[in-house]
């Protein structure tokens, strides 16, 4: 019984780290979470021990622009590449 729990503890929290959806005036992000995890350490993007945190316009374009420019990939060359566009990260 008691592994039962774990598991379906466990199961919730990996499935509830994959999408991530940013609210956006002029179109929601969806953001892998998985996806990210799985290239770079959680220090890049969290500030000291790995939480859950809210984003602004400001914040989002500073670290995940940022990071795409840095990187040479991703989204980086207009609005609608990341707003609106669900099932991309």
């Amino acid at each position: 019984m008691k592994y039962g729990i774990y598991t379906l503890l466990l199961t919730f929290i990996v499935a509830t780290a994959d999408a991530k959806v940013f609210k956006a005036y002029n179109g929601d992000i969806d953001f892998n979470h998985s996806k990210h995890m799985g290239m770079y350490p959680c220090k890049d993007c969290h500030e000291g021990a790995p939480r859950a945190f809210g984003i602004d316009k400001q914040s989002g374009h500073k670290l995940c622009i940022g990071c795409h420019k840095k990187e040479g990939a991703g989204p980086i060359r207009h609005c609608s590449e990341c707003h609106g566009n669900t099932k991309k990260d």
